[in-house]
């Protein structure tokens, strides 16, 4: 077997490091950080750093708002995942279709992602403030006529809606990449076999579409948990933390009550939480990729 020689090795490391570097600096170091000081008391100014060990950890289970924070990213990543895949799979699939204009489609339902998500919060709560009430002196529909971000259970729903079309579009790329991979001839055989096309659809264009599913399962999952751009643009939490989500209470917790010991324990619980339901979600969809 050929040694690589020194200029080989060069090489390598001169299109390597570019991107490792900042992946450690900003990502690691941080991660390994935030470990560390989750067993400290620290205000993270102070040089004085007591270790406590796991009591961070354990006043958690009695702090009410970072178990109401807990609450309402569960709930909203659920139903962020699933119905955000469930919209971007039939978009694709409709895109996908031989259909006018099939390009331009596919540009607005991906325009939202390239703007900045606070820019996009900041639109919605426009929307919902004052786009609502001038709908409603034309469209007299009850619910243009409530103030959405102002009741709890409302302005969830509103976060999600935002985020929602802010987001369908990243996944909608990956499944129509997905059915471009498909072979035609699965179709064509289904079709000399008598099948209709909500047979096709689940015994061919999901088996298939199943490396796509992980991917979009694993991004949004994780986009889901960690979601702090739009609550922090729309509603700051409110009203009475009831759409404070966990990042934004850690960054509540961190820099605005100068906790930073407290709040990396609230992060590495988060961390734990992410790491551990998108290691079961990929373990089975990849089964289910190896079964093709």
């Amino acid at each position: 077997m050929k040694r690589k020689t020194t200029r080989e090795y060069l090489i390598f490391c001169a299109f390597v490091l570019p991107l490792f570097l900042p992946f450690v600096v900003f990502f690691i170091i941080p991660a390994v950080s935030g470990i560390i000081y989750s067993f400290f008391n620290w205000n993270g100014i102070s040089s004085n750093m007591n270790f406590i060990g796991f009591k961070n950890f354990r006043n958690l289970l009695q702090d009410k708002v970072y178990i109401t924070s807990m609450q309402f990213s569960s709930r909203f990543a659920v139903l962020s995942v699933v119905i955000g895949n469930i919209l971007s799979m039939l978009l694709a699939l409709w895109v996908n279709t031989k259909i006018k204009s099939s390009n331009f489609i596919r540009a607005a339902f991906f325009m939202p992602m390239v703007i900045c998500p606070v820019v996009k919060g900041f639109l919605w709560r426009f929307i919902y403030n004052q786009g609502f009430t001038v709908l409603y002196k034309f469209i007299p529909l009850p619910f243009l006529n409530t103030k959405i971000l102002a009741s709890g259970e409302a302005a969830f729903y509103g976060i999600l809606v935002a985020s929602l079309w802010g987001g369908i579009g990243y996944n909608m790329i990956i499944y129509l990449a997905g059915l471009a991979s498909i072979d035609k001839t699965y179709y064509e055989s289904a079709d000399i076999d008598g099948a209709n096309s909500l047979t096709k659809f689940f015994r061919i264009t999901i088996p298939m579409l199943m490396p796509s599913i992980t991917i979009c399962l694993f991004t949004s999952t994780a986009s889901s948990f960690g979601i702090y751009d739009m609550n922090q643009a729309l509603t700051v939490g409110g009203p009475g933390n009831s759409t404070l989500s966990m990042v934004l209470d850690i960054y509540n917790t961190g820099f605005l009550q100068n906790r930073l010991g407290y709040g990396s324990a609230k992060s590495v619980v988060l961390l734990i939480i992410i790491m551990t339901i998108t290691f079961l979600q990929v373990s089975v969809t990849r089964k289910r990729e190896v079964e093709l």
